[in-house]
């Protein structure tokens, strides 16, 4: 009995232990740039302390009545996605991760698996989620793509008119994905221009910069490829105690 109480009090001790993995939450990353001239280029800022290990994915994939589209780079049976982000070392808050494209295909920080986007200049949508967008043969086709395994972090339009939740869902217009939202800057439509980045304030806590990032104008667009050039000079935020204030190096 002394041993199976001794037991149970290291069983729990070890549970108490053992490091909880934090779980994220929409707004936790944002997508600060995109080029769908070039290589389908994209990068994110990290706007808290990433755990190790954590995994983050990426879709084109478009959305209607909050179901993805599946062929669209989640459950290709060609090229099967999507593209995934993951690192063995914690993330701090204000690192800017940049994927360098169809060519060079790695992260510039983390490890990289599944398809890369297509990204296309006659409009699209780039989606980061953590967890799993499943196939649900139970939807109608193609809107098989089921997120109730995921969630949903940030979101951005760009290169049409913007966000539609009325017709939209074909792979160049989409619905807002679900869990995220305009008025909450985690659903943000860009530009009508093929290639964006964003250039606003980069001091402030987290909520001051996503509603920043959700702001078009502090956005600078253009649909000329040569335009784009020097808009990867910056790698990350400084964060400043206690860790909740970001200004650019």
């Amino acid at each position: 009995m002394l041993f199976a109480r001794r037991m149970v009090l290291a069983v729990c001790c070890l549970l108490l232990a053992a490091p909880v993995m934090a779980q994220l939450k929409a707004g936790d990353i944002a997508l600060v740039e995109y080029n769908t001239d070039g290589e389908d280029e994209f990068a994110w800022v990290a706007l808290c302390r990433l755990p190790a290990n954590t995994v983050i994915r990426f879709t084109d994939s478009s959305v209607s009545n909050g179901c993805f589209r599946w062929t669209e780079h989640l459950g290709d049976v060609v090229s099967p996605g999507p593209l995934c982000w993951s690192h063995t070392n914690a993330l701090e808050a204000g690192t800017v991760v940049r994927w360098r494209g169809a060519m060079v295909r790695q992260w510039t920080v983390g490890q990289s698996s599944g398809a890369w986007p297509n990204l296309n200049s006659d409009g699209d949508q780039l989606v980061a989620y953590s967890g799993v967008i499943s196939n649900n043969p139970s939807l109608p086709a193609p809107w098989q793509g089921d997120a109730a395994g995921a969630v949903l972090l940030h979101a951005i339009n760009f290169a049409n008119s913007g966000w539609d939740n009325v017709t939209g869902g074909d792979p160049e217009s989409s619905f807002v994905p679900p869990g995220l939202s305009v008025s909450g800057g985690t659903a943000v439509h860009v530009s009508r221009l093929d290639n964006a980045c964003y250039r606003g304030i980069r001091e402030g806590d987290a909520g001051s910069l996503l509603k920043a990032i959700a702001d078009p104008a502090h956005w600078i667009a253009t649909n000329d490829l040569t335009g784009v050039e020097g808009w990867g000079v910056w790698e990350s935020f400084r964060v400043e105690p206690p860790g909740t204030v970001f200004s650019i190096r």
